[in-house]
């Protein structure tokens, strides 16, 4: 099986705004060729509610119910849909210099790029992994994670979050069902079209150890 041929790099906790922006040091010194491509985790200290870049907040959040039990609304710097990281969530990153077999603006390419080893790794352990466009991976039609991707400065970056035991309930009360949604989708709500990891027998330790034996 190939890999993406990754460094990884581990990273203290944080909050998940310093997070967000260490991500966007560490894409930078990428790209400028001072660091290798790699791969991190977010260990995080907090909970917050994420935003897409180009994301209106009153059209994905639940606004008064993130104000009522304290839980900040941020925005990152990459594309993809709104998330509500907490306990329960592994998010990632893989950052690399755009060059073959990426191509610069060829965003789709690049996620299918990216997710080939681990759409093995998964196949691996009796699992179909799929991608559906534009940036959710699942397993028998059911969400497992959703990713997000940036282009900049001969750097590329993608980043996700995968649903290991997500507070469905939490969720449901934070993220409001958006109004465009990927066709496998269809009118499912969240808590019937996400896919808990740890029901597939996934803990944080084992998805992380065959994301890193896959990607480096």
């Amino acid at each position: 099986m190939a890999t993406l041929g990754l460094k990884y790099l581990d990273t203290p906790s944080l909050a998940i705004s310093d997070q967000i922006a260490l991500d966007r040091e560490l894409m930078s010194e990428v790209g400028r060729g001072e660091r290798s491509p790699l791969l991190r985790f977010y260990n995080f200290t907090d909970e917050a509610i994420v935003l897409g870049l180009s994301q209106e907040e009153e059209k994905y959040v639940q606004i008064s119910h993130a104000q009522e039990d304290d839980v900040p609304i941020l925005r990152r710097f990459s594309g993809g849909g709104t998330v509500f990281i907490h306990p329960g969530c592994l998010v990632y990153t893989i950052i690399t210099t755009i060059t073959p077999p990426f191509k610069r603006f060829d965003v789709m390419g690049a996620y299918r790029t990216a997710f080939a080893p681990i759409i093995d790794a998964f196949q691996n352990q009796g699992l179909k992994l799929e991608f559906h466009e534009p940036c959710d991976l699942a397993i028998q039609n059911k969400k497992i994670a959703g990713n997000a991707q940036s282009q900049k400065n001969g750097a590329i970056l993608i980043h996700g979050s995968f649903l290991i035991a997500p507070d469905l309930q939490r969720i449901n009360r934070y993220l409001k069902e958006p109004d465009v949604r990927p066709d496998y989708r269809a009118q499912r709500p969240h808590e019937d079209f996400l896919q808990p990891l740890s029901a597939l027998g996934f803990t944080e330790q084992i998805l992380k150890t065959l994301l890193i034996n896959a990607w480096c």
